[in-house]
C-alpha cells in the first residue's frame, strides 16, 4: 500500500491496521463482529464526555496490535469525528498507567505554540479511558481532517518531514515535567534480550518450524554482534517514542509538511537512536514490511540522506556527540531487532503480531534481513551523510 489519503488525525494513532473488525471477549479470544455499526461500540462512545449521537462507525487503519474504529457523532446540523480504540491489554500490561503517560504527554504538546498534536477525550468519570464490563480498555480521541499517513515516502519531502516532525517530538518533551514516563513494555528495544527471547523460542520449537528457516536462524544468529553495536548505557535516557514508523506521523495532506507524531503507546523512557534506526528502516526502503518480493528490499541512501536532514535540523541543539556518531548504526540494530522478533513470534506460533496468512511473520522477518543486508553495503556512505549533515552546521564529528 503506498499511502492512505485522509487516515485522519489521530486516526493512525493506536491504528488497527486490520481491515478486520474485532473485539476480545472474557479469554482474550478474537471474534469477528456482526455488524459495523455495533451497538456495543456505541455504548463505548458513550462513555465520554462528547456531545451527540454517534451515527456512524467504521473500522479504520492496518496495525499489528489494538483495534481502531472512526466514529461519527451528529448534534443538530454539525457532524465531528472520533477516533474510538480498544488498547490491547494482553500486550499492554498496564492500561490504566500507559494513559497516564498518553494524557501527559498529550497535554504537554498542547502547550507547545503552534503545534497539532493529539487530544485525547475524558470518559464522564474523569479519566483518561473507560473501562468496561469484560476488562477492556477504551479510549477516544479527536480525529484530525485533511491529512495524511504514509507507508513508505513518495519522494525526499516526505521523508525529510516525517523526520523533522518525529525529532521535533523528542524536542518538546525535553522539558516534560513531573515523574518519570512508565515503561509500557520494559526493555521495548533491548536488542541483547530479543536474542535471548530467539534462541529459547528456538529450543522450545513449538510448531516444529525451525527446521525450514535454517537460513535465516543462521543469518541472526551471524549478526549477533549488533545486539550491543548501540552501546546504549552510555547514551542519555530521554522521552522518546518508540515506534517511529513512518505511518506514525501526520502529513497535511496539501502541502506534505509533517502535522504531529500519532501512536502514543510506547512513548517512555529510552533511546534517541532507536527512534531514529526505526525510522529509517521504514521510510528509507521503497516498499513495506510486508512485501513478498524480496528483490524489491533495498536501502536508499538518498532517503536516508533526506531523513538525516530532517531529523538532525529538530533535534540538533540537544543530540549529544556520542547520539550523533551513532546514527549510522542505530537502523542497522533496529532492523535486525525487529527481523528477530517476527522470526521469534513465527517459531512461537504467531502468538504476538496479527497475522493475515500462515507464513505472513515469517515474510515479515526476510523483509528486515533482506534490508539490513542491504544496509550492510552502504555503511560508510551513511557514516559520509551524518557528518556532511553537521558540517553544514558547522559541527565537526571527529572519530
Amino acid at each position: 500500500m503506498g499511502h492512505s489519503e485522509n487516515i485522519g488525525g489521530y486516526s493512525a494513532c493506536f491504528v488497527d491496521k486490520n481491515s478486520s473488525l474485532h473485539e476480545l471477549d472474557n479469554f482474550g479470544t478474537k471474534k469477528t463482529l456482526n455488524s459495523i455499526f455495533d451497538t456495543t461500540l456505541v455504548e463505548k462512545v458513550e462513555k465520554f464526555s462528547v456531545d451527540g449521537k454517534c451515527i456512524h462507525l467504521v473500522p479504520n487503519g492496518n496495525g499489528n496490535v489494538n483495534d481502531t474504529f472512526v466514529a461519527t457523532l451528529k448534534e443538530g446540523e454539525m457532524k465531528k469525528k472520533y477516533t474510538l480504540q480498544r488498547i490491547n491489554h494482553q500486550v499492554f500490561k498496564n492500561p490504566a498507567e500507559l494513559m497516564d503517560n498518553f494524557s501527559r504527554v498529550s497535554r504537554h504538546l498542547q502547550t507547545k505554540p503552534g503545534r497539532r498534536c493529539l487530544r485525547v477525550i475524558p470518559a464522564k468519570d474523569g479519566q483518561f479511558y473507560h473501562l468496561d464490563e469484560d476488562g477492556n480498555y477504551w479510549r477516544l480521541m479527536e480525529y484530525i481532517e485533511g491529512v495524511k499517513c504514509l507507508e513508505v515516502p513518495q519522494n525526499r519531502k516526505q521523508a525529510y518531514e516525517v523526520a523533522r516532525t518525529f525529532g521535533q517530538f523528542q524536542a518538546d518533551l525535553l522539558d516534560l515535567p513531573g515523574k518519570r514516563l512508565l515503561e509500557t513494555i520494559p526493555e521495548f528495544h533491548n536488542t541483547s534480550k530479543r536474542f535471548d527471547s530467539f534462541s529459547q523460542a528456538l529450543i522450545l520449537d513449538v510448531k516444529k518450524r525451525a527446521c525450514s528457516v535454517k537460513e535465516w536462524i543462521d543469518f541472526v544468529q551471524g549478526r549477533k554482534i549488533l545486539c550491543d553495536a548501540l552501546r546504549t548505557e552510555e547514551l542519555p535516557v530521554r522521552v522518546v517514542h518508540n515506534d517511529t514508523k513512518i505511518n506514525n506521523v501526520l502529513l497535511d495532506a496539501k502541502s506534505e509538511e509533517g502535522v504531529c507524531a500519532i501512536d502514543l503507546d510506547t512513548v517512555m523512557p529510552g533511546c534517541v537512536l532507536h527512534d531514529f534506526g526505526d525510522l529509517v528502516r521504514t521510510a528509507a526502503c521503497p516498499v513495506s514490511e510486508d512485501e513478498m518480493n524480496l528483490e524489491k528490499v533495498i536501502f536508499l541512501p538518498e532517503t536516508y540522506e533526506a531523513i538525516v536532514e530532517g531529523y538532525y535540523q529538530a533535534t540538533c541543539e540537544f543530540l549529544s556527540d556520542l547520539e550523533i556518531r551513532r546514527l549510522a548504526k542505530a537502523p542497522m540494530v533496529i532492523t535486525y531487532e525487529l527481523g528477530v522478533r517476527f522470526l521469534t513470534d513465527y517459531l512461537l506460533g504467531d502468538a504476538y503480531f496479527k497475522i493475515n496468512y500462515p507464513e505472513h511473520n515469517l515474510n515479515r522477518a526476510k523483509v528486515q534481513f533482506s534490508l539490513l543486508s542491504s544496509m550492510e553495503g552502504h555503511v560508510d556512505r551513511m557514516e559520509a551523510i551524518v557528518a556532511k549533515v553537521c558540517q553544514s552546521t558547522g559541527r565537526i564529528m571527529v572519530g
